[in-house]
């Protein structure tokens, strides 16, 4: 009769501990560099998890670049007849993925009228050209100086094919800035240097000196080697002589991978190992018990825990399905079986919630964009509305009034329009925002032929929608008060206004708007009621800030700073 006790692991463990008085002792001598090895092959382990890790959100830009190349490519194959569609396509795709700031496609004769920026660019003179002109396919480059944009930027270059008919390819350009490493090394080893290249051996991106950076990559440097083909960790000497540690990684395989540089330590242990295999023979009885205990483990627990733990690691690899009750039958130790039956329960309830959990979230964000696009359109009907009622009106006053009436639904208008057709509904690009709500504004507040001199610098700056909207209402707002306030021009000058959005830092963005000051047609624009700077008040409360106002004989200034630490924290 079978004890109910005898399946435990901590009544098995104490019979078999109690036989481990048997003489089990040289094997330890091999066993210690069984350990040595095996401790080495953790470290790298960890080193190599560290590189995955520190390259993360670098790969998934990449991953991303290249996506969305192969997508470009295929949508402008019925577009190559019409410019301006494809750059429309071509600058869509900026709007919506603001890490990249250029896309093109560039045709086999390597001139690019097909853009993000509208304008014919000739690349015949870049390395990207002649590597495509002699082998056409995926890569990706880096160049100190881009063509158009003059930053430091990495170049995703995609082949386009209209059946076997090489037609082009497709480029986009992001910049070093936004895919430098964010890397949080823990442990107490930190690494000489991390380092992304191209399978040309091109460095594109290095944590350290990146001029010095191939000085600190291995003497032999055959990149079809399948040390860089794969997930790997070695030891090489460097260029300089210098033995190091080396993890690499596949970022896009066969174009791009990662490698991590770290420092050998002086392994002191192993000469004091070798001098103590003289040991006496009392000790040896004792090290040959521990042969018995690890037999005894082994066979216990260690051939189950392996067992048990590829599961979890397939499992954590690819979130399937996995077979139940794998140690149930091997003669493994009750509380083993119930780990196995927990994590078993854990992993269906796991992968039915995340199931659910993604078709939730998609549904939410389709609901979301609907919502958005719904608005729209329900303001620009009340827009089309009020239009009818100036066009009805007979009144100056009341004509103006609408038309500002308008002009602030066009502009919730148009911050809707963006978050539909934003890729994130977490942010959205103030930039183009504010170009589209600015033209709207110009366009009904000043004739074709005004002599108002109209300048925008405005700046590519990333808000929450929370900060949006309020935005657009104070742009808005500014920018008719500047055109009322402008006035007609003197003798010597012109009538301007000046409108600006400014990055002053990483956390601060400036809007401001500037005019001049001059005699006011009291037909077209009333005496003031005082409820726009009522309003630009409020708007810019909205904004957590409140307007600075600076007034000479000659010109006006209305200028907001923006808090950009909270849309960072919202993303």
């Amino acid at each position: 009769m079978r004890l109910p006790f005898a399946d435990r692991l901590g009544i098995r463990v104490v019979v078999m501990l109690s036989i481990a008085l048997l003489p089990i002792g040289l094997i330890s001598l091999y066993q210690t560099r069984s350990v040595v090895e095996n401790a080495e092959a953790l470290v790298r382990s960890a080193y190599l998890g560290q590189t995955v890790t520190a390259t993360e959100r670098q790969s998934d830009l990449i991953h991303e670049g290249f996506a969305s190349a192969r997508v470009l490519g295929g949508a402008l194959l019925s577009l190559r007849g019409d410019t301006g569609a494809c750059s429309s396509l071509m600058r869509g795709f900026i709007r919506s993925h603001p890490a990249f700031t250029l896309a093109t496609f560039v045709t086999p004769n390597g001139v690019s009228i097909c853009n993000s920026r509208d304008m014919p660019i000739d690349f015949r003179n870049t390395k990207t050209f002649d590597d495509f002109r002699t082998d056409p396919r995926p890569r990706m480059n880096a160049t100190q100086s881009g063509l158009v944009t003059k930053q430091s930027v990495l170049v995703i270059a995609n082949p386009v094919y209209d059946e076997d008919e090489y037609v082009g390819y497709v480029t986009l350009s992001l910049p070093r800035a936004n895919a430098r490493f964010q890397p949080n090394f823990s442990g107490p080893t930190q690494p000489v240097d991390l380092i992304t290249l191209n399978m040309q051996g091109e460095v594109l991106l290095s944590i350290g000196d990146r001029a010095t950076a191939p000085d600190r990559l291995p003497a032999f440097r055959d990149l079809n080697s399948q040390l860089y083909k794969q997930m790997n960790s070695f030891r090489a000497f460097d260029r300089n002589g210098v033995l190091r540690v080396y993890s690499t990684t596949q970022i896009i395989p066969g174009i791009v991978f990662a490698v991590s540089v770290w420092p050998v330590s002086v392994a002191s242990g192993d000469q004091g190992l070798i001098n103590q295999s003289a040991l006496i023979f009392p000790l040896l009885m004792w090290v040959v018990s521990l042969v018995v205990a690890y037999v005894a483990v082994h066979r216990l627990v260690i051939r189950h825990m392996r067992k048990l733990r590829e599961k979890m690691q397939n499992f954590a690899a690819t979130q399937s399905y996995v077979t139940p009750g794998l140690l149930m039958g091997g003669g493994a130790p009750l509380e083993l079986v119930q780990i196995e039956e927990t994590f078993d329960n854990m992993a269906d309830r796991i992968t039915r919630d995340t199931a659910e959990l993604e078709n939730h979230l998609h549904e939410k964000n389709v609901l979301l964009k609907e919502v958005h696009h719904r608005v729209k359109n329900n303001l620009q009907l009340i827009a089309s509305i009020i239009n009818l009622e100036v066009r009805k009106a007979t009144r100056t006053e009341t004509k103006s009034t609408l038309r500002r009436i308008q002009d602030r639904v066009l502009g919730l208008a148009t911050v809707h329009s963006n978050l539909y057709h934003t890729a994130r509904l977490a942010n959205l690009r103030a930039d183009g925002l504010l170009e589209d709500i600015l033209d709207q504004v110009v366009r009904s507040a000043l004739p074709q032929n005004s002599p108002v001199k109209v300048e925008v610098d405005i700046q590519e700056v990333i808000l929450s929608p929370e900060q949006a909207v309020p935005l657009s209402l104070l742009a808005t707002e500014t920018v008719t008060n500047a055109i009322k306030y402008t006035g007609h021009a003197d003798k010597d000058s012109a009538p301007w206004i000046k409108i600006s959005l400014i990055k002053e830092s990483d956390d601060i963005c400036r809007f401001g708007v500037a005019n001049s000051k001059g005699i006011r047609d009291q037909e077209e624009f009333p005496e003031s009621t005082g409820l726009g700077h009522q309003l630009i008040d409020a708007f810019a409360s909205q904004l957590g800030t409140r307007p600075k106002i600076e007034e000479t004989n000659d010109t006006y200034t209305l200028s907001v700073d923006i808090d950009l630490s909270k849309t960072r924290a919202a993303g």
